[in-house]
């Protein structure tokens, strides 16, 4: 037995469970070899070598199913297609993370600049926005709210309200014109559209925006909505569309209503 080896010791040369060990003799990926007389399972040197590779790709996040594949089969060219396969993997998953790391990026800058614009109206210069308004102003009991989202459901899945967890809610120019400010829409923001955009897509052009965050709970939007509206009066501004309601801090990321971020954004253009 001294040019084989025992599960034990081949465990702990590679720093391996004999439980992992165990587990590859049971999907036929690794199998000890028996000693018909002493009863003794055991590894032999080509084992050895053999669990190197298996290690070296495991640790490459390749799965042990098609890790099993190859050593069934192994060649040059199929090395190739598996380390191919796994380096694309690889690159997708990169990509996903710095878009990832974008969005919070995003946020982070978002809520730490906040605090010193909150109360302030600024004028902003605003993409261009394509997406659906859900009208709510005859809506009666969340069922009726729930059909509507459900009708509206291959918009959904491509908005930014799930994507980002960010809501939008809307006064019309005719009402916020009128003082009305408590009949609301919902905004989906669509990021992709499958199709070219139908009659319920509505694009908001790029534009300059007359902006206020405040910190609050969203029974002071009202209030805040004067303000912005009569500053935009007073600075020779006339609004052109319908307003966007963006929750910085919402209910969903914060317990307390005192820590609530909202910010009223209008589109203006001068006299």
């Amino acid at each position: 037995m001294k040019d084989k080896f025992i599960i034990g010791d081949m465990a702990k040369l590679f720093h391996v469970s004999t439980d992992t060990l165990r587990h590859y003799d049971r999907i036929d990926l690794l199998k000890p070899e028996h000693n018909m007389q002493s009863k003794y399972r055991y590894y032999s040197i080509r084992s050895f070598f053999k669990l190197s590779r298996i290690l070296f790709l495991k640790n490459l996040d390749i799965s042990l199913e098609e890790i099993k594949t190859y050593m069934n089969n192994k060649n040059r060219s199929n090395l190739l297609s598996l380390l191919r396969k796994k380096e694309e993997e690889i690159d997708a998953k990169i990509i996903t993370l710095m878009n990832l790391k974008k969005k919070i990026n995003a946020k982070l800058g978002l809520l730490e600049s906040i605090n010193g614009e909150l109360d302030q109206v600024k004028v902003k210069r605003i993409s261009e926005r394509i997406g659906v308004f859900l009208d709510m102003n005859y809506i009666e009991n969340d069922f009726e709210i729930i059909e509507n989202f459900k009708k509206n459901k291959k918009y959904l899945k491509n908005s930014s309200w799930l994507i980002e967890g960010q809501v939008y809610t809307s006064l019309s120019k005719e009402n916020m014109e009128s003082g009305i400010l408590n009949k609301f829409r919902y905004f989906i923001e669509v990021i992709t559209l499958d199709s070219q955009p139908c009659k319920q897509v509505k694009i908001i052009p790029e534009n300059d925006y007359a902006c206020i965050a405040f910190l609050g709970p969203y029974r002071d939007m009202g209030k805040h909505y004067k303000l912005l509206i009569q500053w935009i009066e007073d600075n020779g501004y006339q609004i052109v569309g319908d307003s966007i309601e963006k929750n910085i801090v919402d209910y969903d990321f914060s317990d307390l209503e005192h820590e609530y971020i909202s910010e009223i954004q209008i589109p203006i253009k001068k006299l």
